[in-house]
């Protein structure tokens, strides 16, 4: 498992996508026993920490991050 900490703003967005070639039957199997857990550690104004805690073979991404 892995932890991830981001700020975002509102109206922000966070993807999560599986990992090119990751076996889905393990990933499902991690996830099927821990699951993804998202934590708002902080709030100001407009913005927001989060801490993600998933499976590595899920990439956490900043939506302006992903290729369209």
């Amino acid at each position: 498992m892995g932890y991830l900490v981001l700020t975002r703003r509102e109206g922000e967005k966070i993807t999560l996508r599986v990992q090119p070639g990751t076996n889905a039957e393990d990933l499902l199997a991690q996830l099927l026993l821990d699951g993804i857990t998202i934590d708002v550690l902080e709030t100001s104004g407009t913005r927001a920490r989060i801490g993600i805690e998933a499976p590595q073979d899920l990439q956490i991404l900043r939506a302006e991050l992903v290729e369209t």
